[in-house]
């Protein structure tokens, strides 16, 4: 308990009361315990019965701590989905520089490219021109879509990665990076599905890093120039 006290003058005396008559306060501490109900039962009543005798600077205290009380009761029942806290994990790195990987490299082969197959009559007089490969990296294929809307500098990646050999292995919340030379450019994060999309300016060396943490692998895909559409 707080030792200072309030000692009003007595009327026909003009003396302070005896210390017996005083008027005690409770500390920020003792309210803090009030306010949470873990003070003892004779405690509560004395703190309680303080405050029914009209002490204004007690109940200040004690009603502020009861709103931070409240407040703190309502963060606690808050409960974070799994799915938004790995998103949440994984896009602490987005704004790391690139690192050396210590991660088994997977080198990506082209198994698949578009533009080898027979064009439409009247598709390059088309206002957007699309473009697929395929790559395969061990168990893992890389499916990529390019997109260039005709006279916009920027192009969109969509892509998907899946495992060939095990189709229901889970491939969501993985960075996906991709970088020019050492340099890294944009990062993305696969969904459910394994799906991402970038947007990028186009330039030279480009290659595609995923990190595969779990497996202590990493997929390249080597891109070199963006594929000329």
């Amino acid at each position: 308990m707080d030792p200072e006290a309030v000692f009003p003058l007595d009327i026909k005396t003009g003396k302070k009361p005896p210390m017996t008559e005083a008027v005690r306060h409770f500390d920020i501490t003792e309210w803090a315990d009030y306010v949470r109900n873990t003070v003892s039962n004779d405690q509560h009543k004395l703190m309680q019965a303080h405050l029914q005798a009209g002490c204004t600077k007690c109940e200040r205290i004690k009603g502020l701590l009861s709103k931070f009380a409240a407040v703190c009761s309502r963060e606690a029942s808050y409960q974070i989905p799994r799915a938004t806290e790995q998103q949440v994990k994984a896009m602490i790195g987005l704004a790391k520089a690139p690192r050396r990987s210590v991660l088994q490299r997977l080198w990506a082969t082209l198994v698949y490219d578009s533009v080898n197959d027979p064009q439409p009559v009247g598709v390059r007089g088309t206002h957007q021109i699309n473009r697929q490969v395929l790559f395969h990296a061990g168990d893992y294929s890389v499916d990529l879509r390019f997109e260039h809307e005709k006279g916009s500098a920027s192009m969109v990646l969509v892509g998907q990665i899946a495992n060939q050999k095990t189709p229901d292995e889970m491939l969501a919340n993985l960075p996906v990076i991709l970088v020019a030379g050492n340099r890294e450019v944009t990062r993305s994060i696969s969904n459910t599905f394994g799906e991402f999309q970038l947007e990028y300016v186009p330039e030279s060396d480009l290659r595609l890093l995923v990190p595969l943490e779990s497996r202590g692998q990493e997929l390249e895909v080597q891109l070199g120039k963006t594929p000329q559409l």
